[in-house]
């Protein structure tokens, strides 16, 4: 069955920016509060570039408490550090540098491994952080997500067998579709056991895909973003008009 999700709709990118950072900062609060930590994951792509304005200047960036972050990747792809596609590379750059979360907290995959050695590597390194018990899956705060004109979020795409995974945490991916084609990602039961996914789409290019994914009228299986649905979360779309004009 299909998790209905809230979709919140902004007229500019610079609102849809204000207020995605505004929720982040909400849900921060309640998580360390509440546990003492937030666990966040995030993705590549335009999210550092719409997020990273408002969550790392002030007032956010100087009334938050860093400290209990706790940060991770939904995926990443095969690229040095300094490549610009290296999600990493990006966040650290736009996002890290102004902000001060613990070093030791920001958890970034080891790609002088080989691919399958860093997917197992980041898997324990999720058992560490989590601690969640045998056959149980870590449970993140918050996921941030992606989409492709395509559908793909994370590193999943239309079609490919990662999208049936159900034992692993973290897996390699060899053969991804797009530029590079050597990655590493999250799998669906881990992304589906957030408390809360959010997905961030803006600009025209987005529009199609969107109006594919939030048809709810239609069953789209095929499609890896319609495929997220938190067994027992909640599940928004920020967006901005551009993406939201054919929905």
């Amino acid at each position: 069955m299909d998790c209905r999700p809230k979709v919140n709709i902004f007229a500019t990118r610079d609102a849809l920016s204000a207020a995605l950072a505004a929720h982040v900062a909400r849900l921060a609060a309640m998580a360390t509060a509440e546990r003492g930590r937030f666990c966040v994951a995030l993705s590549g792509g335009s999210l550092m570039d719409i997020i990273s304005p408002c969550l790392g200047s002030h007032p956010l960036r100087d009334t938050l408490d860093w400290s209990g972050w706790h940060v991770f990747w939904v995926d990443e792809r095969w690229v040095p550090w300094s490549s610009p596609e290296s999600n990493f590379g990006l966040a650290r750059q736009q996002f890290f540098s102004r902000v001060s979360i613990p070093g030791e907290q920001i958890h970034a995959a080891d790609i002088s491994l080989s691919p399958s050695e860093t997917a197992q590597a980041y898997e324990s390194t999720l058992a560490a952080v989590f601690q969640p018990g045998a056959g149980r899956l870590p449970q993140f705060d918050l996921m941030l997500l992606g989409v492709g004109e395509d559908g793909h979020t994370a590193s999943l795409f239309p079609g490919h067998p990662a999208l049936n995974e159900t034992r692993r945490w973290v897996i390699p991916i060899a053969d991804a579709p797009k530029p590079p084609p050597v990655r590493m990602t999250m799998t669906l039961p881990v992304i589906n056991n957030a408390r809360h996914v959010v997905f961030v789409a803006a600009g025209p290019s987005k529009a199609n895909i969107l109006s594919k994914v939030l048809n709810f009228s239609l069953e789209q299986p095929e499609l890896p973003a319609r495929r997220v649905n938190p067994s027992n979360g909640e599940l928004e779309w920020f967006v901005d008009r551009a993406a939201a004009a054919e929905s």
